[in-house]
């Protein structure tokens, strides 16, 4: 029976066209200003109490139940918006600018792979030159040595 008195009582609140004013203007004031600035302008008006006993536990509910979902003015989440925005266009620079020195970075240490190498393949044949020219030498030093004793 409570419950049904309860329930015809806010059939009636809702039906309540002063309510309904109020609840636009509470609502209204929460998207533009916060919770905290709807709280205070539903305890400055006069029509709460002759509305209905219960409203103010109504409005605090609306306010807990806001707050649960992380209800945020509207200018604070244009703010966001447009912070993330610009965040997104700095991670893209950022993102492409490091792609940009990884790629100098390979250009660069591959074109110094490429002249080391090159490098190490001309000592490795001016080596095997001397060695070739050594080995001729000696060669021919045992050459004219056998010669020599023949």
């Amino acid at each position: 029976m409570g419950n049904e008195e309860m329930l015809k009582g806010m059939k009636d609140l809702f039906a309540n066209p002063l309510f309904q004013q109020n609840f636009h203007e509470f609502f209204l004031a929460a998207q533009r200003e916060g919770l905290a600035a709807a709280q205070r302008l539903w305890n400055l008006t006069g029509e709460k109490n002759r509305l209905s006993n219960n409203v103010p536990e109504i409005y605090e509910k609306l306010l807990d139940f806001y707050l649960t979902l992380g209800f945020v003015p509207q200018h604070k989440y244009d703010q966001v918006l447009r912070e993330n925005e610009e965040l997104r266009q700095e991670n893209k620079f950022l993102k492409d600018a490091i792609g940009e020195l990884q790629l100098n970075i390979f250009k660069e240490g591959g074109q110094k792979l490429q002249e080391t190498w090159r490098e190490i393949t001309d000592r490795q044949l001016a080596m095997h030159r001397e060695i070739g020219k050594d080995f001729l030498e000696l060669f021919g030093q045992w050459r004219e040595a056998d010669d020599r004793k023949a």
